[in-house]
């Protein structure tokens, strides 16, 4: 007897494009979404998330307190800005240069350590919560993004540049809805490898193999008369079409890319693992493309020691990369499309430790940027004390911040999704945006 059938009745993955051939990574997963009812759009609203993993100290960047007792103002001086009465820090002459281009939230009040930005990280809810109650988790705004909206132009809704498996959940929007994980280092990610044909195989061979699938189909059909392998076959088709077409691969292309422009983002001049230059500028040509959400991530940003040694490589990095990111995406005019966040999982504590020169972890307050996206830029949204302890007047929370996302890309903050146990679910408690940007 052959058998044509997986676990509990479902199909077992005949083809599934890259290694081995016909094996490794299925595309179709990333497609199944539009039989499930998200038509795709050719409009181009999107977003870059970049997240500086560990948490950046807000009163050493964007937020900084020159008249504070020196164990808070630390050790940086300040330089002005393209804004009058703005200062920043002075590792940040680019961004201050420009600093009419994005808009920089103060008083941005998480929850705990690590827990307050799923925004970025795609951890649990605990907005007004104890940190010990992690039980309302929800979907990360990629993969909001990639059910409301679909996929666009043939690519993967969300694609996720960084490397952390633990974060940008789908939870109970489905599988479908996870992101294209992939990122940037010497050796080539294997996500990439499975979006092209594999040694050996020519493209007639692999109409062969597109063929020989199609005959078994056709033996499936006939065998089962309930539309399942109908919807399936759509989305393994589009990512036929995607592993044939290459669309994907020539977005991750970065040698299509002139030397100047490469040299802006700042390759070559990394002070971490990787070149956040090079992450950036992959995020750009991801949204060009099509891709609906791109997100990335920053490491290194947990100064609980040498706190400012560490700071006086990164900013300048981080300076660069973020100025030319938004100048590429105005040159293409995409800004106005793209909204583009940066911002980390938590403040730094205000007083330094004598015995480390650090910061520790301060979810009271913190700094966002936000630019692109139709919004209303060239501002600081928020304040805090005098020693940067805690936020002046409205606290800033991230699902304000989610909220004004969504609304950005045209999504509904007050939608509902049933959740695991079919219960209607927001996507979010605080629906308000930031009134501000909007």
């Amino acid at each position: 007897m052959l058998t044509l059938h997986g676990r509990s009745g479902h199909r077992r993955d005949f083809l599934r494009v890259g290694a081995f051939g016909l094996g490794g990574l299925t595309l179709a997963d990333l497609f199944r979404l539009e039989a499930r009812g998200a038509a795709p759009t050719a409009d181009r609203k999107a977003a870059i998330l970049i997240f500086l993993s560990g948490g950046p100290s807000h009163i050493d960047t964007w937020d900084p307190k020159p008249d504070a007792p020196a164990e808070v103002r630390g050790e940086f001086g300040l330089i002005p800005t393209k804004l009058p009465g703005l200062r920043f820090c002075e590792h940040l002459p680019l961004m201050a240069r420009t600093a009419d281009k994005f808009a920089v939230l103060r008083g941005v009040k998480t929850v705990g350590n690590h827990t307050g930005n799923e925004f970025f990280s795609g951890f649990a809810w605990e907005q007004g919560k104890p940190d010990a109650v992690i039980n309302q988790k929800r979907p990360a705004v990629g993969s909001v993004v990639s059910r409301l909206r679909g996929s666009n132009n043939g690519l993967p809704a969300h694609v996720s540049l960084h490397d952390n498996p633990t974060w940008e959940h789908p939870y109970y929007l489905g599988p479908a809805h996870r992101p294209l994980r992939t990122f940037q280092r010497e050796k080539e990610n294997p996500a990439l490898a499975d979006m092209r044909l594999p040694a050996g195989v020519t493209p007639d061979r692999f109409e062969d193999r597109k063929g020989l699938l199609r005959r078994f189909d056709t033996l499936r059909r006939d065998l089962d008369a309930s539309g399942a392998f109908e919807a399936a076959d759509a989305a393994t088709a589009k990512a036929l079409e995607v592993v044939t077409s290459g669309k994907v691969r020539e977005a991750f292309d970065l040698s299509k890319e002139p030397e100047k422009l490469r040299a802006a983002y700042g390759f070559g001049k990394a002070a971490f693992d990787f070149v956040p230059g090079q992450e950036f500028l992959l995020a750009r040509r991801l949204v060009e493309a099509g891709v609906r959400v791109v997100s990335v991530a920053v490491h290194g940003w947990d100064t609980h020691e040498k706190n400012f040694e560490t700071l006086k490589k990164q900013l300048p990095v981080i300076d660069r990369a973020f100025t030319a990111l938004l100048a590429d995406l105005e040159v293409r005019g995409l800004l106005d499309d793209v909204t583009v966040v940066m911002g980390g999982e938590m403040g730094r504590t205000p007083k330094i430790t004598k015995d480390r020169a650090g910061r520790e972890h301060w979810p009271e307050a913190g700094c966002t940027l936000f630019a692109g996206g139709g919004l209303k830029v060239g501002q600081v949204v928020g304040a805090t004390d005098a020693t940067g302890s805690q936020p002046k007047g409205r606290p800033i929370t991230p699902q304000m911040m989610v909220s004004t996302v969504y609304q950005a890309m045209g999504i509904d903050p007050a939608a509902t999704f049933p959740d695991a146990s079919g219960r209607p679910v927001y996507l979010l408690d605080e629906r308000e945006p930031i009134s501000e940007l909007v």
